[in-house]
């Protein structure tokens, strides 16, 4: 009897409302997938992700056990955040576990894959900076230009301001040449995982289009082009679904409107507990606490013993934090009139697990998740961030279709680390014992959601907690 197969497309960004918008006509593969298999919601950390929601998806783990809150390590004694790799998650990605041993696998641009560590089969990893060494085996990319297919990475199409087209025709074109490496590899390979990040990219730089009033026809819209792009991709993958083949579809976070970036390091310097110095990087030595790395969505405490300047001892941290948790909440955002945050909660509060000390000391919850903390100058001030007029939410999609999914039309709610599991049901394999997370198979019952992090009660009666208010 042939062993089953499972292909994996991630469509990076994709919101619910926009295939909603777009319809069956601009979309039929995403419709075809929602209408016939199994569908449910995605829901993501607190703070949505793409580092840690995917290392949660393919290790079968929360980031509070795997450790990866960003692109970016957290805690760097030198306060220079370094990328992440593939030697960083504290769990491994499941195409490296021995329970898929002899399983051929084709992993296409998931972050925390690169550097490169041999399979059994093929990979192209996602690299965070310019290389030619992103693919298992070496030769590969050579037997793919031989077929015309020619990847490339993120890093080499970035978005800092440049003409509309210079920058969303080689985003595309980069998802298509993914897609057609993905198609190539799936024929031999029991495992194929694909991630596609055009939506992403794009929706981070044009979801102005998308807001009433756009002078662009719907059809010139940047971002749909994205989702078009990932819709006939999802088709031809629908396509190979069988009596062996499941196809799961999912985003590990969604996307919505972005107003401004507001930089919290701003906010702890007007309260003396962060004092700027040369070059516009903070005196160490006079600082208390500063802004964490983009995506981390915290602050970090200079305590000493972990920094290279740390100027607070342990003893002192909790009055510290404290001290810094009250000068964010009463901080109002001058742009709305309204508070910047409805949350600062420990760490602990919000990533209970093994590897807590890897996430910031204090993780900020937006009050209105279109104004955002900046995230650590440093990196923030080269992606071109404020350039941006979209950024993540946490709930999103999950879709899947085939015999791993044959049963109920409505999944429920998923967590990213619910998507390792699956994946084992999908290969026809048992699910190891240590992953905590569930199958997504319309027959087993989801865990309960997870108690959501305690607020701080400071947000006003009446103001929305969902971006809805103020303008």
């Amino acid at each position: 009897m042939p062993r089953r197969r499972a292909i994996v497309l991630i469509t990076e960004g994709a919101a619910p409302e926009l295939i909603d918008r777009f319809g069956p006509g601009r979309l039929p593969s995403f419709h075809r997938l929602l209408s016939e298999g199994t569908r449910g919601t995605m829901r993501n950390e607190p703070v949505p992700y793409e580092p840690p929601g995917l290392i949660s998806a393919f290790s079968g783990h929360p980031p509070a056990v795997h450790g990866i809150f960003s692109y970016w390590k957290v805690h760097d004694p030198d306060y220079r955040p370094v990328v992440l790799d593939s030697s960083s998650p504290r769990r491994p990605l499941l195409w490296h576990r021995p329970e898929l041993s002899g399983r051929r696998v084709a992993v296409i641009n998931v972050f925390g894959t690169h550097p490169v560590r041999p399979v059994d089969g093929h990979v192209i990893s996602y690299p965070m900076r310019a290389t030619t060494h992103a693919c298992h085996p070496r030769g590969l990319p050579v037997e793919l230009a031989g077929a015309g297919i020619r990847p490339v990475h993120d890093v080499a199409v970035w978005f800092s301001g440049q003409a509309r087209e210079d920058f969303v025709s080689p985003v595309l074109r980069a998802d298509r040449e993914r897609s057609a490496a993905a198609l190539r590899l799936a024929d031999g390979a029991d495992l194929t995982v694909l991630n596609l990040t055009a939506i992403d990219r794009l929706s981070h730089a044009y979801w102005q289009e998308l807001e009433p009033g756009s002078p662009l026809p719907e059809n010139d819209l940047a971002v749909l082009r994205a989702y078009q792009v990932a819709d006939e991709t999802l088709g031809r993958l629908l396509d190979r679904a069988d009596e062996h083949t499941s196809v799961l579809a999912f985003s590990e976070i969604g996307f919505g409107p972005l107003r401004s970036y507001c930089s919290v390091n701003d906010v702890l310097a007007e309260a003396g507990l962060l004092v700027p110095g040369p070059g516009g990087r903070p005196d160490w030595s006079r600082t208390a606490a500063f802004e964490s790395v983009q995506g981390s969505q915290g602050v970090n405490i200079n305590l000493a013993g972990r920094y290279r300047e740390g100027s607070v001892p342990p003893g002192d941290l909790p009055a510290v934090l404290d001290k810094v948790r009250g000068v964010l909440l009463d901080h109002v955002n001058p742009l709305t009139g309204r508070p910047l945050l409805a949350g600062a909660l420990p760490r602990e509060e919000v990533y209970p697990g093994p590897e807590v000390a890897e996430a910031p000391d204090l993780v900020l919850i937006p009050a209105d998740e279109r104004y955002l903390p900046l995230g650590d100058p440093f990196w923030s001030g080269r992606t071109y961030r404020r350039l941006q007029s979209g950024w993540h939410r946490r709930e999103s999609y999950w879709a899947g279709l085939g015999p791993a999914f044959a049963g109920a039309v409505d999944g429920g709610t998923a967590v990213p680390h619910d998507i390792a599991p699956t994946i084992m049901t999908m290969l026809g394999l048992p699910v190891p014992p240590d992953l905590p997370g569930r199958t997504l198979d319309g027959h087993t019952p989801n865990e309960p959601a997870p108690a959501e992090p305690a607020l701080d009660g400071r947000v006003p009666d009446g103001f929305a907690l969902d971006g809805g208010a103020p303008p």
